[in-house]
């Protein structure tokens, strides 16, 4: 049954009006919906409603002839059973015709029609219906990664409201300009990615990143279509159009991964209709060898050429691979982790290198106050509170790393006077009557003529200064710990702050559970300084790391690691790392909400930001790829088997029937075990 076609007799029959290509188009919106409800449900499950009807009629059927009950009621049921799983594939088959394609289906429809004709219509009823429940559970499996875009696709809002000039007015959403003020009320789904310019509220992520826990947002924060505003007042500005949100981007990744089968797939769909029109005329030949040269009467001679086009029509090996990736990558959409295609599950399992980004992949990309160190008389709290005061006025990331120091301790900084930043060189001012200046270790050595460009300095330098070489010391001792540092100085006394980008939690276990699978080299791909690098690597075992990157090195480098080592996965969070992860043989990107470039660039997107989820993907990839082993395996050797034994005369029909079709559906079920959103 080929993949292409599985709902070819949903329109046929029932004539839904369903576009061939497409579920819901870039944007979202619905196309080609069926005319009631009712139809609809009909036409999703059509194959599945048509193998029930006519597997029941075949239970009729044989319960009949065990009792040896009336042979017309026999043969009624057996007609139900042929009619209602035929004519979905007549009108199948007759539309591949109609295009000069033979496959499959058309063997499947001879065999059924031939074993009737030659006086064995339950056997034809049998395979219609075996064949029948096969596209069935394959379309199953499609359906479960379709439903992915339908979930999405509920999230998405058709009108937003719209504040003009102390106004408000209801608008469809595809006429939502970029810079309008959207207001979004308590309950109500947010329209439209923007930024919240009033108001504040907590917004319910989970639909879309799978975090149960509400994320405050208040003004300057970034907030996503699709999902939920909780308790308060909003007003959003629009950043993006309604087709260029990060969750109509999300339905169109989803909506595409199935235009990248798998390399296992896309052979099988190539060699499909030469292979097909082989079964045909060795099936011929072996009738006329065995009437002809073997001199076998013309009804036996015809059993064994329908039994050979039976159980040497690929069925279970058309499936094997589709129906698989399909629902490998149906299980991964439900855990927030999108691929673009089975091509890039199937690379994945493969892997002999994974390579990290740093900063925000193996990080948490939050910096923060991990030391604060006084060589003076003052105290590290107040230095603390001091520090936080200055800082308070500056937009600079470690000024906001020391705010945070300030608020988990519950301290309120001291008001500031003659407050000064000066890009390079620092910032000070004058808080609780003491001056204060915050800057890079370096300007150490310009001391006095710094204090001249500061203005505000008390005096000179306190006795109780200490040695600049023990300072810098300290300082080249904390930098070898991976930390950023800053000088602070209050009046004559000097103190340091040091900083840095926390390891995730996860990061250490992802790493450990990468080499328990196979993972044979796990590296690190940064721009950062090579110390903080060398810290982070060292900290969680690496194999080796590459520091101080540019964008366009990071290429190279994957480059090189492919070359010595095998396919490789790059992780990284998809923005400056976007040349990387589109060059990679896998691009995975961290955490891509709102992030445009990581659903363009990577293979594959991780939607919750959760560095564990590496280790689950390629695990998942590895079970998904033996499942596959085993489905083809059984698949040949099934067809092998029972073509030769059908050639020689061992293979009754229904036996015929029911290996062919009974591993078909084996193989489905199999492959639908991945459905099963395991920890693999």
């Amino acid at each position: 049954m080929s993949q292409h076609d599985i709902i070819a007799p949903t329109r046929r029959v029932l004539k839904p009006v369903l576009s061939d290509e497409s579920v819901f188009d870039a944007t979202g919106d619905a196309v080609d919906v069926f005319y009631t409800i009712g139809a609809r449900r009909i036409a999703r499950n059509i194959e599945l409603i048509v193998a029930a009807v006519a597997g029941a009629a075949l239970l009729i059927a044989w319960g009949i002839g065990l009792s040896s009950g009336p042979q017309a009621l026999y043969d009624m049921f057996v007609f139900v059973a042929f009619v209602t799983a035929g004519i979905p594939a007549l009108s199948q088959v007759w539309g591949k015709l109609s295009r000069f394609r033979i496959d499959i289906d058309l063997l499947m429809l001879l065999g059924a029609g031939l074993a009737a004709y030659i006086g064995n219509p339950f056997e034809g009823a049998l395979l219609l219906f075996l064949f029948a429940l096969s596209g069935g559970l394959e379309d199953f499996a499609l359906r479960r990664t379709r439903s992915a875009i339908v979930a999405l696709r509920k999230l998405q809002a058709t009108e937003a409201t719209v504040l003009e000039e102390g106004e408000t007015r209801r608008i469809p959403l595809r006429r939502l300009e970029i810079g309008a003020i959207v207001l979004v009320r308590p309950g109500e789904k947010i329209p439209i990615d923007g930024t919240v310019v009033g108001g504040g509220s907590s917004v319910d992520e989970s639909a879309i990143t799978g975090e149960s826990i509400p994320r405050d947002c208040a003004f300057g924060d970034a907030v996503y279509a699709g999902t939920q505003n909780i308790d308060g007042r909003l007003e959003i500005r629009t950043t993006k159009r309604a087709s260029d949100t990060t969750l109509a981007k999300i339905v169109s990744l989803v909506t595409e991964a199935r235009h990248h089968p798998a390399t296992a797939q896309r052979l099988i769909d190539r060699i499909g209709p030469t292979y097909s029109l082989v079964v045909i005329v060795a099936s011929i030949l072996t009738g006329v060898l065995a009437f002809f040269v073997f001199g076998l009467e013309g009804r036996e001679a015809t059993r064994r050429a329908i039994a050979l086009l039976i159980v040497a029509s690929p069925c279970a090996l058309i499936i094997a691979t589709p129906v698989a990736y399909l629902s490998a990558m149906a299980a991964a959409a439900r855990r927030g982790v999108l691929i673009k295609g089975g091509a890039h599950l199937e690379v994945v399992s493969r892997a002999g290198v994974v390579a990290f980004d740093k900063t925000g992949t193996l990080t948490t990309a939050r910096i923060q106050l991990t030391n604060i160190e006084s060589n003076g008389t003052i105290d590290e709290a107040e230095m603390l509170r001091l520090a936080g005061s200055i800082e308070a006025s500056s937009g600079h990331p470690l000024a906001a790393a020391v705010n945070a120091a300030i608020q988990e301790r519950g301290m309120n900084p001291y008001p500031v006077t003659d407050f000064r930043s000066v890009p390079g060189e620092g910032e000070s001012g004058t808080a609780d009557g003491r001056w204060i200046w915050i800057g890079r270790p370096e300007l150490l050595g310009d001391r006095p003529a710094h204090h001249e460009r500061l203005p505000g300095h008390k005096g000179g330098i306190s006795s109780n200064m200490p040695d600049e070489a023990v300072i810098r010391d300290r300082v080249e001792a904390l930098r070898e710990e991976g930390k950023t540092v800053s000088v602070i100085q209050i009046d004559g006394e000097i103190g340091l702050l040091a900083f840095q980008d926390t390891i995730r939690q996860e990061s250490a276990r992802c790493v450990e559970r990468l080499r328990e699978q196979g993972i044979a080299r796990i590296e690190m791909l940064t721009g950062d300084h090579a110390i903080v690098a060398r810290q982070v690597a060292s900290r969680l075992k690496l194999d080796g790391y590459l520091a101080e990157l540019a964008p366009a090195e990071k290429w190279t480098a994957a480059d090189s690691l492919k070359a010595q080592h095998g396919t490789i996965l790059l992780v990284g969070d998809g923005i400056n790392d976007a040349p990387a992860l589109a060059h990679a043989d896998v691009g995975i990107a961290m955490g891509a909400m709102g992030a445009d470039v990581a659903l363009e660039a990577a293979d594959i997107v991780l939607i919750k930001d959760r560095i564990e989820e590496v280790a689950w993907l390629h695990g998942h990839a590895k079970r998904t790829a033996r499942i596959v082993r085993q489905n083809l395996t059984l698949a040949i050797a099934v067809i092998s088997i029972l073509s030769v034994f059908a050639v020689l005369g061992g293979v009754p029909l229904p036996l015929a029937v029911i290996g062919h079709e009974g591993s078909t559906v084996l193989v489905a079920l199999n492959a639908l075990r991945l459905l099963r959103n395991s920890d693999a």
